[in-house]
């Protein structure tokens, strides 16, 4: 029952006659550029090729004919998901091939109605008319051709990395951007002449506290060399009493936790 269901709902049906027309229009891409290199071939042999071969001349018509009237409307298709894929030039591209090609599928289909219904032969329509024609059906059948080729390439990506490749025209600062700079730059001199005076004044406390005479001793938890420490610490805190026990350890060259315990007894005897 669920089969017979499956059969009269004619989804299988819709999947076929899909397969069908993207199978004639993926087919059309050879079909056509077999029907260019056998019309060049003919025009080489100034018509020796198909004039003495009439099979040959029938084959030709009937490619070109399924190759051309099959494809609007899955180069339409095309048109369509390259829009949703946002790549619109491409996409712009399918839809004006897809209208030639229904303006030349539709064209011939017209002449051959009124030529079913009146009798009017080919050989009576204008020349203008008839080179028309003949001139959108190689129009159409190159453009399809070479859009084949470059189905699976955004059209859109090209011209973003053109854009990024090609050098920008230098534009003339404004006034607001040059005043916005100055003020950059202003602050940037203030910042180094801070950053110089600070400088200055951590090498007059190096040198203030190597001018201060160290006790030699023998090892460095010595008496002497602890009096000495104690001194080079107490002139170094009233030079600058927010001084860091890391930056004082530094300065004395001697281990921090040493400067540290110092520093605290002296922190807490103030």
């Amino acid at each position: 029952m669920v089969n017979w269901h499956k059969f009269v709902s004619l989804a299988w049906y819709d999947s076929f006659i899909e397969f069908l027309f993207r199978f004639v229009a993926k087919t059309s891409e050879p079909l056509l550029a077999a029907g260019l290199v056998i019309s060049a071939a003919d025009f080489l042999s100034k018509g020796a090729l198909m004039h003495s071969n009439p099979e040959l001349t029938m084959l030709w018509a009937w490619t070109q004919a399924i190759a051309i009237e099959a494809s609007s409307g899955v180069v339409f298709v095309y048109a369509l998901q390259s829009f949703k894929q946002h790549d619109k030039i491409k996409a712009w591209v399918y839809l004006v091939l897809s209208l030639l090609l229904a303006i030349t599928g539709g064209a011939m289909l017209l002449f051959q109605l009124i030529a079913n219904t009146t009798g009017l032969q080919e050989n009576s329509l204008p020349v203008y008319l008839f080179y028309a024609l003949a001139g959108l059906r190689v129009l159409v059948s190159v453009s399809y051709v070479y859009l084949c080729r470059a189905k699976y390439i955004r059209f859109t990506d090209l011209e973003d990395e053109t854009q990024a490749v090609s050098p920008e025209t230098p534009s003339a600062l404004s006034d607001e951007v040059m005043n916005t700079i100055l003020e950059k730059l202003q602050k940037l001199d203030h910042l180094e002449q801070a950053l110089s005076a600070h400088s200055i004044t951590v090498s007059q406390v190096q040198e203030q506290l190597l001018a201060i005479p160290e006790t030699a001793g023998v090892s460095p938890e010595t008496e002497g060399d602890e009096a000495s420490l104690q001194a080079q610490l107490e002139r170094l805190l009233s030079l600058s009493p927010e001084i860091s026990t890391r930056e004082a350890a530094a300065i004395v060259g001697k281990p921090h936790s040493t400067v540290g315990r110092h520093m605290l007894k002296m922190r807490q005897s103030a």
